[in-house]
C-alpha cells in the first residue's frame, strides 16, 4: 500500500500547486512552472497558463497543467486554483487545491486548504511545506491524508 499512499501524496502535492489564483482576470496572463514532493516522490510541469500575472490575483488553468511524475503515478488538478499575493509578507496563497492522483490503478482525490507559500528574496518563485492533504474521494485503500512535503511554483 506503500507505492498507492506514495502516489496519492504527490497527486495531492501537485494539485495544491496548480490551485492557486482566483479573483478577477487582469490584462495579462502569465504562467506558472511548478513542482511538488510527497514521501521522495515528485511530480513536475512547466509553462501552464495563468489569467494574470503576479501581483494581481489570477487563476492557474488546470487543463493546462501537464504535470510529470516520476514511478507509476499520475496526477492532475481536479479545479482552477485561485491564488493571492501579499508583497509586503512575501506569500502567495490559495483557499483550496484539488488534485486526483492514480496508483497501481487506483484514483483518489485530495483537498489542501488555506496553502501559503514563500517567496524566495525578491523573486517571482515561492516555496513551502509541509501541507496536510485530506481526503476527498476514491477507494477505502487511499489514506485518509497525506503528507505534502514541498511546493514550489515559480509564476512568469
Amino acid at each position: 500500500m506503500k507505492p498507492v499512499r506514495t502516489l496519492v501524496g504527490v497527486t495531492a502535492a501537485a494539485s495544491a500547486a496548480l490551485l492557486f489564483g482566483s479573483g478577477a482576470a487582469h490584462a495579462a496572463g502569465g504562467q506558472v512552472d511548478g513542482s511538488i514532493t510527497v514521501a521522495g516522490s515528485t511530480c513536475s510541469w512547466t509553462n501552464a497558463t495563468t489569467s494574470d500575472v503576479p501581483p494581481h490575483a489570477l487563476t492557474i488553468d488546470h487543463t493546462t497543467v501537464s504535470a510529470s511524475c516520476g514511478g507509476s503515478i499520475s496526477a492532475s488538478l481536479a479545479n482552477d486554483p485561485s491564488v493571492t499575493f501579499d508583497d509586503a509578507a512575501g506569500t502567495a496563497t490559495s483557499p483550496e487545491i484539488d488534485v486526483s492522483a492514480t496508483v497501481a490503478g487506483i484514483s483518489c482525490g485530495y483537498q489542501v486548504t488555506d496553502l501559503t507559500v514563500t517567496a524566495t528574496s525578491g523573486t517571482r518563485t515561492y516555496t513551502g511545506g509541509p501541507y496536510t492533504a485530506t481526503k476527498t474521494s476514491g477507494s477505502f485503500l487511499c489514506p485518509g491524508s497525506e503528507t505534502v512535503d514541498s511546493v514550489t511554483l515559480t509564476f512568469h
